[in-house]
């Protein structure tokens, strides 16, 4: 087969053709057509979705030279109107177009070369052989192709023999191996032409405009993320709408968020600092009064406590000259936090029974064990056993 109706014209958005085999697969049914609009995934392209005789496609693929479109129920053999959902199609075409422009602004200006692209539901990304991309560089790369945009350059798609793309000066990640047949060229007039299966739009200027968004280190260099037309316009209205609610929040005018945000978070700290000094505070008053107690097995239940906190309790009861055993557990409910002090040999003994006791993992120096419980309600039985150790 060669070209396809959605290579040779992106903008077809239904289509007549004419469905030659229909056949049960996984969940659905593999439809093959005559011709299809419905771009099948590669590239770095997503798989169009669609219908066939109004029957919903929801993955569309190349194999072995047939492409198969998942319907989700049989089709009829014979004619049938092809649709594309032309809003997931022009998405793809505004942000592979922008991967073509970002590849050839980035080559050229700084020689970096892109070694792979993905198209995805969030962040478009494309990964560039060089180790560091600078913020100015980054700066720098978003106003040439927002330029590039503001232009209006045509975009084009032709064929041409294999043997003719070096004196072209094709740009090209690599063919697949063996091909001798034409070669599908993707133009930006006086900008880039690449090798590319993939659908595009007419014109720069109907990518809208680029962001890109940040750049992380991989094997490789460093992937690049970026988002393009709708995307972006989408993306700023969820930014304005947190902007808004936030600001609600905090009563706070749009350019004087920073300031209130940075206000409660001093403020945060500050009242962070203060109750860990009253945690102290109460933990030190509770231990001192444990270790008053002349019972055996030093024992304390706090619904709002953590590890932390039972650990500066046993610390103050220890400071006050208590040798007894400790069993102190924090948590509502049935799932919680534990910790056991005594003698190193007869905790390291018990180790097992207990933590079977109260369905709990743990560990801990010589003489602890501490850790997360999820039958908190059988502490009673824990405290039972470790009385029965001093009697």
């Amino acid at each position: 087969m060669g070209l396809l109706a959605c290579q040779r014209d992106a903008k077809i958005r239904m289509f007549e053709a004419a469905v030659l085999d229909c056949r049960p697969a996984g969940e659905g049914f593999d439809v093959v057509l005559s011709d299809t609009i419905l771009y099948p995934e590669g590239g770095g392209q997503p798989a169009d979705h669609g219908t066939i005789a109004g029957v919903a496609v929801v993955d569309v693929q190349r194999v072995d030279g047939e492409i198969l479109h998942r319907a989700v129920a049989p089709v009829a053999l014979g004619p049938a109107m092809v649709e594309v959902d032309w809003s997931r199609r022009f998405d793809h075409m505004q942000q592979h177009t922008a991967q073509h422009l970002i590849t050839a602004l980035a080559q050229d200006r700084f020689g970096w070369a892109t070694t792979s692209f993905h198209l995805r539901s969030g962040p478009c990304d494309i990964e560039l052989d060089t180790e560091r991309v600078s913020e100015e560089a980054l700066v720098e790369l978003e106003e040439l192709v927002n330029a590039m945009i503001r232009a209006g350059r045509p975009v084009s798609a032709r064929e041409v023999d294999v043997s003719a793309l070096e004196s072209l000066g094709v740009r090209t990640r690599g063919l697949p191996a063996g091909l001798t047949g034409p070669v599908r060229l993707v133009g930006i007039e006086g900008v880039d032409l690449n090798t590319c299966g993939g659908t595009h739009v007419g014109n720069t200027a109907e990518l809208e405009s680029v962001k890109l968004l940040k750049t992380e280190s991989v094997t490789r260099g460093t992937r690049l993320f970026f988002l393009a037309g709708g995307r972006v316009r989408r993306a700023l209205g969820e930014a304005l709408e947190t902007h808004q609610q936030v600001g609600a929040v905090l009563s706070a005018s749009a350019s004087g968020l920073v300031t209130a945000v940075t206000r409660l978070a001093d403020e945060s700290k500050a009242r962070a600092k203060l109750v860990g000094a009253l945690h102290r505070e109460l933990a030190t008053h509770i231990g001192a009064q444990l270790a008053a107690s002349d019972e055996a097995v030093l024992t304390l239940h706090r619904p709002d406590g953590d590890l932390p906190f039972l650990d500066s309790v046993t610390r103050a009861a220890r400071r006050q000259g208590s040798n007894q055993w400790v069993l102190l557990t924090a948590g509502s409910g049935e799932e919680g936090v534990f910790l056991v002090e005594g003698p190193p040999e007869r905790v390291a003994e018990l180790r097992a029974e207990i933590l079977e006791t109260l369905a709990a993992r743990g560990g801990g120096r010589p003489g602890r064990l501490q850790g997360k419980a999820g039958r908190l309600s059988a502490r009673g039985r824990v405290a039972d056993r470790l009385r029965a150790e001093v009697e």
